[in-house]
Formats: C-alpha cells, sequence, structure tokens
C-alpha cells in the first residue's frame, strides 16, 4: 500500500510538471509567433522600397552614361535621391528578443519537436546573416555614398522635397511630388560620369545582393517557422 502511494504520488506529480511544461511551451511559442509574424510583415515592407531604390538606381546609371548633365530630366533628381540619399527605413532589422529568451535561458527545450528546435537554429543563424549583411551597406553607404553626394548632391531640392523637414524624404518621394524646379548637379565641373556610374552600378549590385541572398533566404525560414508553430500549438 505504501509502495502504490509513493507510486501514484510520483505519476500526480510527473503528469503535473508535463503539463506546465506544455503550458509553458505553448505561452513560449505565442511570443515568438507574434515576434517573427511582426518580422515577417516588416521584411516585405523592407523588400518593398528596396525593389523600388534598384529601379531607380537603373534609371540613374541609364542616364549618367550620356544624358545632359545641365538640363536634367525631371525623373533625374528623384532617382539620385531613391539612389544616393534614401537610406532610413532600407534595412530590415529583425527582432530576436524571444529567441535571445529562448536559447540563454534554456527554454528551448519546452519545444520538444525536433523540426521546431532546428527551425529555430536556422532563424537565428539567418538573423545573424542579415546582420553582417546590413553592416556592410551601411558601411558603404558611409565611406562612398555620403562623400559623393555631399559633394554633388543639391540639398536645395532635397529641402523643397521634403518641404524645409514637414515630410520623411520617404514620404516625399513615395507620394511623387512635382517641384517648379529640377535641381542641379553641384560641382559639375568635378563630376566625372564613369565615376558615378560605377559607384551607382555597384550598390545596386550589393541592393541585389542583399535582397536575393539574404533577405528572401530569411522570408522562407521565417515562413516555415511560422508555419510549425501553428502546426504545432493550433496558432493563428
Amino acid at each position: 500500500m505504501l509502495f502504490l502511494a509513493v507510486f501514484c504520488g510520483f505519476l500526480a506529480e510527473n503528469i503535473r510538471e508535463h503539463k506546465i511544461e506544455q503550458q509553458r511551451a505553448k505561452e513560449l511559442a505565442k511570443n515568438l509567433y507574434k515576434e517573427i509574424y511582426a518580422d515577417s510583415i516588416a521584411v516585405q515592407q523592407k523588400i518593398a522600397i528596396r525593389n523600388k531604390k534598384e529601379e531607380e538606381c537603373v534609371y540613374f546609371i541609364n542616364y549618367i552614361k550620356d544624358s545632359s548633365l545641365t538640363t536634367l530630366s525631371s525623373r533625374f533628381y528623384p532617382a539620385f535621391t531613391w539612389a544616393f540619399i534614401q537610406s532610413a527605413q532600407l534595412l530590415f532589422e529583425p527582432n530576436d528578443g524571444i529567441l535571445n529568451q529562448l536559447r540563454n535561458s534554456g527554454e528551448l527545450r519546452y519545444f520538444k519537436s525536433s523540426e521546431l528546435q532546428a527551425e529555430v537554429g536556422r532563424l537565428t543563424v539567418q538573423i545573424a546573416n542579415v546582420r553582417t549583411r546590413n553592416e556592410k551597406e551601411y558601411s558603404f553607404i558611409e565611406m562612398t555614398l555620403r562623400p559623393f553626394s555631399i559633394k554633388h548632391y543639391d540639398f536645395n531640392w532635397y529641402k523643397a522635397l521634403t518641404q524645409d523637414g514637414k515630410l520623411t524624404l520617404l514620404n516625399a518621394l513615395t507620394q511623387e511630388m512635382q517641384l517648379p524646379f529640377t535641381g542641379k548637379i553641384m560641382n559639375l565641373d568635378q563630376f566625372n560620369r564613369q565615376e558615378a556610374e560605377n559607384i551607382a552600378s555597384y550598390y545596386l549590385l550589393m541592393l541585389r545582393g542583399t535582397r536575393q541572398t539574404q533577405y528572401m533566404p530569411y522570408v522562407e525560414i521565417n515562413h516555415q517557422l511560422l508555419e510549425t508553430l501553428r502546426k504545432e500549438y493550433h496558432l493563428k
């Protein structure tokens, strides 16, 4: 009778711990789902902005080859601005607060699915890859694009476009506002077509590389993890 009582107590305790672990796993799954779902929306928004930026880089490159540098087309300065100036809201910065909590606290063990644990690991690696690539882009912006822009960009056009700072640059560009003047290339006597084309062309390659080899793989892994979380924990 004593043995049976101890055994039953042991079973009851195991059942209680199992329920607690299940509840904790579902709580963590919900929090993780919210975090990566928000990022699934954010990365698509960044990709849309980057697609527009790539398109305008192409226009800038083609224009610079042989078009007039004194009588600029009405589209030149929007393209110049997209290509060289618009960098805010361009880089996707993934959130990993819950992922870090899972790893650092050991709570990842609550996820019994090996598939789920593997996907969490893959997402963690891809987040690190995205951040490394973002740093390379930011470095190119600071070291190459910004000095070129300071030398040749007409910031009076920028001031007019943003209504002296009342609009963010992204909002002003997406509204496609028409200005009464087209802007001009500053220090035109020092402006080198080949240099401008090469800088924009290299940046375009970098933009495409980031989108294709970093952001899109993140989108895929993010989607897989969301699907697995929905399946394992019946989330919506």
